[in-house]
């Protein structure tokens, strides 16, 4: 077995309008464990991540947006 890590990622992208949260599914990409999920937006809102499964996590916003959201989900074994 290699000492080099696996890894596997999910690169997405949703165009959402006036949502207070928006619920991703990446089950498609089998990942290792629970994933580690950044997000990045083009307003200053704030985002946080919860329920976060093998499968699917909630995306939520500190207010009402309206625009892409653009997450990326990383899991390493």
């Amino acid at each position: 077995m290699s000492n080099y890590p696996n890894i596997k990622m999910n690169i997405c992208s949703e165009e959402v309008v006036n949502v207070d949260y928006v619920d991703i599914n990446y089950a498609s990409s089998n990942l290792f464990n629970i994933p580690k999920i950044t997000v990045t937006i083009n307003e200053n809102i704030n985002t946080f991540i919860s329920d976060v499964t093998l499968t699917t996590a909630r995306i939520n916003f500190s207010t009402k947006y309206t625009g892409t959201v653009r997450y990326s989900v990383i899991s390493i074994r």
